[in-house]
């Protein structure tokens, strides 16, 4: 259930009357929920949609179910993807937490939050791995922290009801989770209703998946690739069957070499997540001012 807040609740979470509160709630910026008893609320991801958007600072963000601190330089995204680092090996949940929420609060756009501070974080404990500076088990456990810290963010998120649809997966053999995760929350912050289907799926049930639900968008997160050639014929098989629905194929991962990616039909490739929210606006406003495209393969030369 959605938690709700009261107006004195949200007022006090960023420093202002409950009477201001109140009037903005009156001109519509905050949209309210009655009570059984007729006391006005306000849902948390509606107040935590309000705050990014008219850029308020959060002077209390537990008042808004929030982790975090009240320190506005953690607010700045520089240096955060190397103290991600430390607090992910170290273990410290608590302090990833406040990094990546300290950052929503400031409204830092959650593409820039993960290419900027997770993923760069999670690049920098391999580098590390590699010259035998952090342990396997570290590098599990800082996983299993940024799953649990994007879980939450993702259901800070507020609903997107443009009702434009995306599914993404992983292939078979890929468990891999963190980018395809960190895809669905870009996706819905850009007003997708995004929905993972999750980690390791067969190409054929990915076509079902398609074929029932007949998404504008299907996207792949690709870290692993077990077998080359069967993964190039599952796409292209994948892609066919996208092509006659109008679904647009979005693949990107640190797997998808220039040589895999010659062989491959697509629509959109996206090396950064950054990449992925752009084609996602384009292919929203491009669907809704006219009919449904086809989306043709990019030729590669």
């Amino acid at each position: 259930m959605n938690q709700l807040l009261s107006p004195r609740q949200v007022a006090a979470a960023i420093g202002v009357s409950e009477s201001s509160l109140k009037r903005w709630c009156d001109q519509g910026l905050l949209s309210t929920v009655k009570t059984a008893g007729g006391h006005r609320r306000i849902p948390v991801q509606e107040a935590l949609r309000f705050v990014r958007e008219q850029n308020y600072a959060v002077v209390e963000p537990r008042l808004l179910a929030m982790p975090g601190t009240d320190n506005r330089k953690a607010r700045r995204i520089e240096n955060c993807a190397q103290r991600m680092v430390e607090e992910l090996l170290g273990n410290n949940e608590q302090a990833c937490q406040a990094i990546v929420f300290d950052l929503f609060l400031a409204g830092q756009p959650v593409s820039q939050i993960f290419d900027e501070v997770i993923s760069l974080a999670f690049r920098m404990i391999g580098e590390k791995w590699e010259r035998h500076e952090a342990e396997v088990y570290q590098e599990r456990c800082s996983c299993q922290i940024a799953l649990r810290i994007l879980h939450e963010l993702r259901s800070k998120q507020t609903p997107p009801d443009s009702g434009l649809v995306a599914l993404g997966a992983t292939i078979e053999g890929d468990q891999y989770s963190l980018p395809v995760m960190m895809s669905e929350i870009v996706l819905r912050a850009a007003g997708w209703d995004a929905r993972l289907l999750g980690s390791s799926i067969p190409f054929d049930s990915m076509a079902k998946a398609i074929q029932q639900h007949k998404p504008e968008m299907f996207w792949l997160s690709v870290s692993f690739v077990p077998d080359e050639s069967a993964f190039i014929a599952g796409l292209n098989r994948l892609f066919e069957v996208a092509s006659k629905l109008n679904t647009a194929v979005v693949i990107g991962g640190r797997a998808l070499t220039t040589e895999i990616r010659t062989r491959l039909r697509y629509s959109a490739f996206c090396d950064t997540l950054r990449h992925l929210e752009e084609f996602a606006k384009t292919l929203r406003r491009r669907t809704e001012v006219g009919p449904k495209k086809t989306h043709k393969p990019r030729k590669k030369g």
